[in-house]
């Protein structure tokens, strides 16, 4: 830089307030863009956190489209129990137990196999007529 006087070809010293090395100026410098490197990844707002939230929000809208497709069998059942006859009798007798005038209830009792081939068990079942 020229001097600001005008001086001819004379210039202008200026001196440094601290004298540091070149070695010792490249590690400061190498040691804050480490540090910006790190901030950026590792950071609150980092690529980290960036990664892991764009995860679960994957997550939330698969969670999402599940709840919409239950929601939507839910919702065709309530209609068919509104306005279905037939499903409605079915909810009645399979739910309730309800039966309608006439109807007649067949319960199937199964003999474990254990109990079936001792002897004991045997005399009990046909004394109770269950056994032929």
């Amino acid at each position: 830089m020229k001097s600001l006087w005008g001086q001819g070809t004379r210039y202008l010293r200026v001196r440094r307030a601290v004298d540091m090395s070149p070695g010792v100026a490249r590690a400061l410098l190498i040691a804050v863009l480490v540090l910006i490197g790190l901030i950026f990844v590792v950071g609150d707002v980092g690529l980290l956190k960036l990664w892991g939230a764009q995860r679960q929000m994957k997550n939330l809208r698969a969670k999402i489209d599940e709840l919409e497709g239950r929601n939507a069998l839910l919702g065709a059942e309530i209609e068919r129990l509104k306005y279905d006859d037939f499903t409605i009798e079915k909810v009645a007798r399979e739910q309730y137990g309800y039966l309608k005038p006439g109807d007649k209830v067949y319960r199937i009792i199964t003999i474990p196999e254990d109990l079936e081939k001792s002897t004991i068990a045997s005399e009990a079942i046909d004394r109770r007529g269950l056994k032929q």
